[in-house]
């Protein structure tokens, strides 16, 4: 059994979370909104008032939150974290946060044992404990943590610290940006008077095939529960150009076209773009 300081309970957080407390870890969690942790604590786990508190005597600390900002709040904010970590903790990032984030929290916490680890996968995986781990850090950190992580997914090592943040952005640009080619691809078979089915079906048997039943799902179910948020997505996309990425690419117009809808669909599936673009073909 390890101790775990579980910071962060969104969507995927929840899951995650409930995963570590039916492995019979001990599990404290903390989140902003602490409704969200009742029925953790139903489940187990122990409900902290602050983040200092969510990790006192912790042996592995995880974060998993909406950004940089967040972990920011939670780390270095009234009652963070960061102060009351103990010297032999490990702290996992888990959030999407982009590798220089990464390396700014290395600079701030030098004597910490860290490691980012974000994940890949949605909330089916979360919940079936199939998520890709990226992990990014020393061999020496893994070992430590690899039973907790094991919990969660399959873990690739991917590289040295940072390396994970940087993967994770990289898959995530990519399905954003295949978000925005669809969408703009039905809304051209839509003036080219295409059926969507047949643009669809059009579509299988492209580079973007594997994007397509997620779509038809989604068009099929527009209130169906978010997967991913709209509002993460543009948030990632922002990432990637903070990161590097040009700013006359394709992730910068992809990211223009997100950052349009906002903050009206913060919380809307990521596939909500797809008819944000057809709606938009029509004016």
């Amino acid at each position: 059994m390890t101790r775990i300081g579980f910071l962060g309970l969104g969507r995927m957080g929840s899951l995650m979370a409930g995963r570590l407390i039916a492995a019979d870890h001990e599990v404290t969690v903390y989140n902003r909104t602490m409704e969200k942790a009742a029925p953790l604590v139903q489940a187990g786990a122990r409900a902290a008032a602050t983040p200092a508190e969510a990790v006192a005597g912790a042996d592995v600390v995880i974060t998993m939150l909406t950004g940089p900002a967040a972990v920011d709040a939670v780390l270095f904010g009234d009652h963070g974290a960061a102060a009351a970590l103990d010297p032999g903790v490990t702290l996992v990032e888990m959030s999407t946060v982009g590798p220089d984030y990464v390396a700014s929290l290395h600079d701030r916490l030098p004597d910490l044992d860290l490691a980012d680890a974000p994940v890949k996968g949605s909330l089916p995986a979360a919940a079936a404990g199939e998520l890709a781990i990226l992990f990014g850090g020393s061999d020496k950190t893994l070992t430590r943590v690899r039973e907790v992580l094991d919990v969660l997914g399959k873990v690739q090592h991917v590289g040295p610290l940072g390396a994970g943040a940087a993967v994770k952005l990289v898959v995530n640009v990519a399905l954003c940006g295949s978000f925005v080619l669809v969408g703009e691809a039905l809304a051209l078979g839509d003036r080219l008077g295409l059926s969507t089915e047949t643009t669809m079906a059009a579509l299988s048997g492209t580079a973007l095939g594997s994007l397509v039943p997620r779509v038809r799902a989604r068009l099929d179910d527009p209130a169906a529960p978010t997967q991913f948020s709209y509002g993460l997505a543009a948030k990632d996309l922002q990432l990637a150009l903070d990161a590097g990425a040009p700013s006359g690419g394709v992730i910068a117009a992809a990211h223009q076209q997100f950052a349009g809808e906002l903050p009206q669909l913060s919380e809307s599936d990521i596939g909500e773009i797809v008819a944000v673009l057809r709606r938009a073909a029509t004016r």
